[in-house]
């Protein structure tokens, strides 16, 4: 299992069963919309050749840039990576 969270800086980091198994990647204040540091991060990943799932979530077009990465870059097929876009930058809660 690999992980790769994106949190505002080390005091927000959340309790994880595994811990070893996640790379925590800090904002120190850049905003969270398209954020190509948790990209880079991923991309820096030494994922197995054959895909398993990715399940990615967090703001909408993070998660685009994300999937773009495991689909394009990586070759992984669509059905392989789960997208939960729960928020976006500029938009209310409804």
């Amino acid at each position: 299992m690999h992980a790769v969270v994106e949190v505002v800086d080390a005091a927000h980091r959340l309790p994880l069963p595994r811990p070893d198994d996640v790379t925590w990647v800090y904002r120190h204040g850049v905003s969270a919309a398209a954020s190509t540091r948790l990209v880079a991060a991923l991309a820096r990943l030494d994922l197995p050749g054959e895909p398993g799932v990715a399940y990615v979530a967090g703001e909408a077009r993070t998660c685009q840039l994300a999937r773009r990465h495991l689909l394009r870059e990586r070759g992984w097929p669509r059905a392989s990576v789960l997208v939960h876009a729960f928020w976006s930058a500029g938009s209310r809660p409804s």
